[in-house]
């Protein structure tokens, strides 16, 4: 739709911004807490943006299309736990390594599914990965 969504922070909403009619509004639910969304969103085939969870609790989907914003998946316990941008795999799904202390799980989104699932456990304690990845010509993806 031509349109810029990003996930809220500490703001309580998604915010949209339209470069076309130079507007900036936000969009969806109002969601509590702080630190909820800190990685760049991912656009998936089906047209949806996802985002996974900083402090936030679920993974969020926006969906220009259907003018939607909505939590997908379970609970995900913990903070600080999704930090650098997932990558879109050749199977069509979205690989989000692990930053947080308390996070030792990659996260997978499975946009034609409409499903959350983790690996692992991966690494444990400390900070972990904070840059992207990169999927490699071998369909393996590189943190």
């Amino acid at each position: 739709d031509g349109k810029i969504y990003f996930a809220p922070y500490d703001a309580d909403h998604a915010l949209v911004i339209d470069p076309c009619q130079s507007t900036v509004e936000t969009c969806g639910p109002a969601m509590r807490g702080e630190s909820k969304y800190e990685a760049a969103g991912m656009l998936a085939s089906d047209g949806k943006i996802y985002f996974a969870p900083f402090n936030a609790d679920r993974v969020l989907v926006i969906d220009p299309c259907q003018s939607t914003v909505e939590a997908l998946g379970p609970v995900l316990p913990g903070s600080g736990k999704y930090r650098a941008a997932g990558v879109l795999a050749h199977d069509g799904k979205i690989y989000f390594v692990p930053s947080g202390y308390r996070c030792d799980h990659v996260l997978v989104i499975d946009p034609r599914q409409s499903t959350v699932e983790t690996l692992g456990p991966g690494p444990s304690g400390g900070a972990k990965y904070y840059a992207a990845g990169v999927l490699a010509p071998d369909g393996k993806i590189y943190f």
